[in-house]
C-alpha cells in the first residue's frame, strides 16, 4: 500500500510541475493607490502619475534624502523603466529577470527568469489582478506576483512577441512562423497599460520604416489577441483607411510609431494613443500630404479598437517632432461644468487639450500659416500648422524652448530660425526644439488638488544641414534592398536646460514655469502633499506644486533618465527612480 501511495504522489507531482501555473487560490492582492501602490508606468491607466501620499509635503520637502540604493551587477540594466510597487514590494526586470525588492530597504527578496528568448531593454513592467507583466523590446512575460512563477498559460509558455501576434492577426498566414518583426522595425518603446483584465500595447518605431504603428489589445489572463488597429492604414482592410488615403503620395505609408503608454477610460469606453512622426524623418518629399494618422492622438473603442476620431497636432512633419509624451487624462472644471480631456504635449512645447469623448478642442487650436519655403528637392510643405490657443483666444505660450536658447556663439546667431523654419539644403539652420528635445517619452503628471497638469521638456536646439543621400534601406513594408533617396542631416546641440511647468487646462494658460540644469527624457510625478518630483542628471527635484519654488535639490550618485515613481512602504512614504543599473529610494529622515 505503501509503495503505491509513493508512486500515486510521484505521478501527482509530475503531472503539477507539467500544469500551467495558475495564481494562487486566493484573491490577487487587490491595488490600493490611496494606500501608496504605484501599479503602472504612470500609475494608473488615466496616465495620472498623481500619488494622493501626502506625508512628504511642502513642509517637510527639504528634509528629503537617500534612503537607500540598489545596484545591480553592470551586466543587468534597468534602462529608462519605472518600476511598480503592489504591498510595499517593488517589481522591475532587466531583460528576463523579474526582481521583487522591499520598499523599504532596497533588498532583493527574490529573483526570476522568464526565458533566454526574452531580450533586454523595455520600459518596465504592469501590474493587474496578482500578475506582474514584465516587459522587454519584443517579449512581455506574466509572472506571479507572489512568488514569481512564470505563468504558463499566458501566452507561449509565459511570454507573447506582441508585434508578431498582432501581425499574425492582422494578415493571417502572410508572415514566415519563425519572422522576426523586429526586423521589420517593431518593438515595444513603453510598458503596456491594464485595464479591466486587458493589456494595451502600444509598438513603435517610426524609424523602422514601419507601415503604420500597432496599437494591441490582449487579454491578461491568456494574451489573445482581442484587437488590433494601425496607426497609419494601409489599404481598405484597415480602419481609417478612407480618412488617410489621400494624405499620403506615392505608394509608402511608413512611420507612425506608438512611444508612449496608451491611456483608457472605461466609462467612455475609450483607448487613447499617441502616434509619433512619419519617415524619412527629414525630407518629406516622398510622402506629400499630410500623413495621417501620425503625430495625432487617436481614440479608440476599448472593446473593438475601431477608430472613434484623431487629432493631428503636425502636419507633415520633417523636424522629427513626434508625440512621444502622454496622453493624459483628466478632468478640469470650466464655466462651471466637469470636462473630461485628453491632454497631449508634442516636441513643440504646446499642450493639445481636447475632449476625450468627441476629439474636440477645448479652447481654440487655430490652423496657422508657416514658412513654406524649401530647397529640398521635391518637398512640398505644409501651409498651416495646427496652433493651440488659450481661453482669451491668444496663443499659448510655449513651456519650453521654441527658440534656440543658451546661444553664446556668435556665429550661431545668425542661424537662429523660428518655429516651423523648413530644413535647407543651401545652409545650416539652427532650430529649437531638437529632435531628442523638448517633451520626449517622459509624461506629465495631473494633479486634482491644484487642477494643473504638470508638463516637462529640454529648452535646446539642433544645427540641420542637409545632403543628398541615396543608400538602401529596410523598407517596413518587408522589401529589403529597396531604394530610395532621403535626406542625412548634421545634429549639434546648444547648451541646454529642462523646463517643469503647470499648465491651467481651464484658462489654457501656464500657470507657472521652473529652469532645472541638465536635461532628462523622464516625465515627473505630482503627489496630494502638492509637490512636483522630478530627476534630472544627478539631483532629484521637488518643487511646490502651487509655485513652481524648487524646495528640494536632492543630490544622487548615479544620473538619472527616467520617470520616477512614488509609493508607501513600512508606514513610510518614498520618491524613486531607477536609472542604468540602479534604482534610488528617497524619503524622509
Amino acid at each position: 500500500m505503501r509503495i503505491r501511495l509513493f508512486a500515486l504522489l510521484a505521478v501527482l507531482a509530475a503531472a503539477a510541475a507539467q500544469a500551467p501555473h495558475i495564481l494562487n487560490a486566493q484573491s490577487p492582492r487587490p491595488v490600493s493607490i490611496e494606500g501608496g501602490d504605484w501599479p503602472m508606468h504612470n500609475l494608473d491607466a488615466r496616465n495620472s502619475r498623481y500619488s494622493p501620499l501626502s506625508l512628504v509635503n511642502t513642509t517637510n520637502a527639504a528634509k528629503l534624502t537617500v534612503k537607500w540604493q540598489l545596484d545591480l551587477p553592470k551586466s543587468v540594466s534597468v534602462g529608462t523603466a519605472t518600476p511598480v510597487v503592489v504591498g510595499g514590494i517593488m517589481y522591475f526586470n532587466s531583460g528576463p529577470d523579474l526582481y521583487a525588492v522591499d520598499g523599504v530597504t532596497g533588498k532583493v527578496l527574490w529573483s526570476k527568469k522568464a526565458g533566454s528568448e526574452f531580450p533586454s531593454g523595455g520600459r518596465g513592467p504592469a501590474y493587474g489582478d496578482g500578475r506582474v507583466y514584465a516587459t522587454g523590446r519584443s517579449i512581455i512575460a506574466a509572472f506571479d506576483a507572489e512568488n514569481g512563477r512564470p505563468i504558463l498559460g499566458f501566452g507561449n509558455g509565459g511570454m507573447i512577441n506582441p508585434a508578431k501576434a498582432a501581425l499574425d492577426f492582422k494578415d493571417p498566414g502572410k508572415h514566415a512562423a519563425d519572422m522576426n518583426p523586429e526586423n521589420l522595425g517593431y518593438f515595444m518603446a513603453s510598458a503596456p497599460s491594464y485595464s479591466n483584465g486587458t493589456l494595451f500595447v502600444g509598438l513603435a518605431s517610426s524609424e523602422g520604416m514601419i507601415a503604420g504603428g500597432l496599437v494591441v489589445a490582449l487579454d491578461g489572463a491568456t494574451g489573445k489577441v482581442k484587437w488590433v488597429f494601425r496607426t497609419v492604414p494601409q489599404g481598405p482592410g484597415d480602419d481609417g483607411w478612407e480618412l488617410v488615403q489621400d494624405t499620403w503620395s506615392g505608394t509608402l505609408r511608413q512611420g507612425g510609431g506608438v512611444w508612449s503608454v496608451p491611456a483608457v477610460d472605461p466609462g467612455l469606453g475609450m483607448v487613447y494613443a499617441n502616434v509619433g512622426n512619419p519617415t524619412t524623418n527629414y525630407d518629406g518629399s516622398q510622402r506629400k500630404g499630410s500623413n495621417l494618422f501620425t503625430n495625432s492622438i487617436v481614440a479608440l473603442d476599448m472593446n473593438t479598437g475601431k477608430l472613434k476620431w484623431h487629432f493631428q497636432t503636425i502636419h507633415h512633419d520633417i523636424w522629427d517632432w513626434d508625440l512621444v509624451s502622454g496622453p493624459t487624462l483628466l478632468d478640469a472644471t470650466i464655466d462651471g461644468k466637469i470636462v473630461k480631456i485628453v491632454a497631449s504635449p508634442p516636441k513643440t512645447c504646446m499642450v493639445y487639450a481636447l475632449n476625450r469623448e468627441t476629439g474636440q478642442p477645448i479652447h481654440p487650436i487655430v490652423e496657422m500659416a508657416v514658412p513654406t519655403k524649401s530647397d529640398v528637392p521635391g518637398e512640398e510643405v505644409y501651409p498651416t500648422q495646427p496652433i493651440p490657443f488659450n481661453a482669451r483666444n491668444v496663443p499659448q505660450s510655449p513651456f519650453c524652448a521654441t527658440y534656440p536658447p543658451g546661444i553664446e556663439d556668435p556665429k550661431l546667431l545668425p542661424l537662429a530660425r523660428p518655429i516651423f523654419t523648413p530644413p535647407s539644403v543651401k545652409a545650416p539652420i539652427l532650430i529649437s526644439p531638437g529632435a531628442t528635445g523638448g517633451p520626449n517619452r517622459g509624461a506629465g503628471s495631473f494633479s486634482p488638488r491644484t487642477g494643473f497638469l504638470y508638463v516637462t521638456g529640454k529648452n535646446d536646439a539642433m544645427l540641420l544641414q542637409s545632403k543628398s543621400v541615396t543608400e538602401p534601406i529596410k523598407s517596413g513594408l518587408g522589401s529589403p534592398g529597396h531604394y530610395q533617396s532621403f535626406t542625412e542631416w548634421k545634429m549639434g546641440m546648444v547648451k541646454a536646460t529642462q523646463s517643469i511647468a503647470a499648465f491651467d487646462p481651464a484658462s489654457g494658460d501656464l500657470a507657472w514655469v521652473a529652469t532645472v540644469p541638465g536635461t532628462t527624457s523622464g516625465g515627473n510625478i505630482a503627489t496630494g502633499g502638492d509637490l512636483v518630483f522630478e530627476a534630472v542628471d544627478k539631483v532629484f527635484y521637488a518643487l511646490d506644486a502651487k509655485t513652481g519654488k524648487r524646495l528640494a535639490d536632492v543630490p544622487m550618485k548615479i544620473s538619472a533618465f527616467s520617470s520616477p515613481l512614488a509609493y508607501m512602504a513600512g508606514g513610510k512614504q518614498f520618491v524613486a527612480v531607477a536609472s542604468g543599473s540602479s534604482v534610488v529610494a528617497i524619503g524622509l529622515p
